[in-house]
């Protein structure tokens, strides 16, 4: 009985820890290809949403799959780390790595590799896939080995293979768009990650020569974007400070197919772009000039929100001088576009720094309307007419769908005449009777 058919009649089982974005979205792929999958969590709220056939996110096709999974016992949801481990084959870690002051923070995987290690059986499988340092996967090893006394590829076989996916159409990034990427602890996990990976994915894998080079390759993806989008957003103020249209150059730059400027903005979020070139900064700290290019474009991006809002500032503060209360209306919450995904996202910053100068602040998104982090700051709001409405300065935050739609008709209704509007996405195409400033036009 080969792999695909222990999985499918449920003689092979797949834990997956960590059910947020990625964890839902693996699960989601597992379920949909007949595998049967335990979900666990710690958190209460993500527990009773799938037990309900919730999705904890809104990704296309999760919701099915977790009611279809229910239906057919396919689904297990669980807290409790042991029992999961005793009832599983193989592991899949999918908990976020974030930062803290600007290192790295390992302790959600360490936290669960903790506790599978009182557990863990000969046999097993242990996949790691979120983005992690260069050389995280050797230091996973040794704590398995330490707590368990098995030993790698003669016991367990441990696979990384790094998630490569966008919020809005993961699971179809998982099935269809992307090769997977896998390195194992030896021929014998990498054997075994392969034949896994291949169920799943219709592109097939791409086999890395260690897992060095795997942990590396998801890296050098976010660090390639964030260089990218720090030299697009440089441009852009290049432009401004000269009375230059960035985006009229870009479209006629990116003409030529060599030349592939990226879109300049108000901010980098999410836990992807802003993160991951700290891992290569913090690897050679003691050699700064590896990094510099890294560290400068880093640099860039974290200050495009204090731009912007500084921008505003001097445009607008001789026209509002007068006002004892300035309301200001922030379109999106969001890091990007369609997607209810807030983290990291540049308006909390743009937030903070509008809040140290005390404007009235009202947020809309589409996707929220309560924020912990906000809630003594701003408004937030879903209703778009509640947050427009008599603004002095509107700043677009985030380029969602709805707002490329906006019309001087609907602003009319809504705005003064001397509402300045601020465009830090290139979003108002069909607005022209309020003052815009838009981002890379000076």
């Amino acid at each position: 009985m080969n792999l695909k058919e222990r999985l499918l009649n449920g003689k092979t089982t797949i834990a997956i820890f960590g059910i947020g974005f990625v964890g839902t979205t693996i699960m989601t792929v597992w379920l949909r290809a007949g595998a049967r999958v335990i979900a666990v969590d710690k958190n209460i709220d993500v527990l009773e949403k799938l037990r309900k056939g919730e999705s904890p996110t809104n990704e296309p096709h999760s919701k099915r799959a977790i009611s279809k999974g229910l239906k057919e016992n396919k689904l297990i949801i669980t807290s409790d780390h042991q029992t999961a481990i005793r009832k599983s084959n193989v592991v899949i870690i999918a908990v976020p790595v974030g930062l803290k002051n600007k290192n790295v923070n390992l302790t959600n995987i360490t936290s669960v590799i903790n506790s599978i290690s009182k557990e863990m059986k000969k046999g097993i499988a242990i996949i790691v896939t979120p983005t992690i340092p260069i050389g995280t996967s050797k230091k996973i090893i040794k704590i398995i080995e330490n707590k368990t006394k098995l030993k790698v590829e003669k016991d367990f076989n441990y696979i990384y293979s790094p998630e490569r996916i966008s919020a809005g159409h993961a699971v179809k990034d998982i099935e269809k768009n992307y090769p997977a990427i896998i390195s194992g602890a030896g021929k014998k996990s990498t054997e075994f990650g392969k034949k896994l990976f291949n169920i799943i994915s219709s592109k097939g894998v791409i086999e890395m020569s260690t897992i060095e080079a795997a942990e590396g390759e998801k890296i050098f993806e976010g660090v390639y974007r964030d260089v990218n989008i720090a030299l697009a957003n440089e441009l852009a103020i290049i432009c401004e400070k000269n009375g230059l249209d960035f985006w009229e150059i870009r479209n006629a730059a990116n003409s030529q197919p060599y030349s592939q400027i990226h879109k300049s903005g108000i901010g980098v979020g999410g836990y992807c772009i802003p993160v991951y070139p700290y891992f290569l900064i913090n690897m050679n700290k003691k050699s700064h000039e590896y990094t510099n290019l890294i560290r400068v474009s880093r640099k860039i991006n974290e200050g495009m929100p204090r731009h912007a809002v500084k921008r505003i500032i001097e445009i607008t503060n001789n026209k509002f001088r007068s006002k004892k209360k300035i309301k200001i209306s922030i379109l999106g919450l969001s890091f990007r576009g369609d997607i209810p995904d807030k983290r990291l996202s540049p308006t909390y910053e743009i937030v903070k720094m509008l809040t140290n100068i005390k404007f009235d602040i009202f947020i809309h998104d589409p996707y929220f309307e309560k924020d912990k982090f906000l809630e003594k700051r701003a408004t937030i709001t879903k209703d778009l007419r509640k947050c427009l409405m008599d603004s002095d300065i509107v700043i677009l935050a985030t380029d969602h769908r709805e707002y490329y739609e906006l019309t001087d008709s609907d602003m009319k209704k809504l705005l003064k005449n001397e509402t300045v509007i601020y465009d830090g996405r290139n979003v108002i195409q069909k607005i022209t009777k309020n003052k815009i400033i838009k981002i890379g036009k000076g």
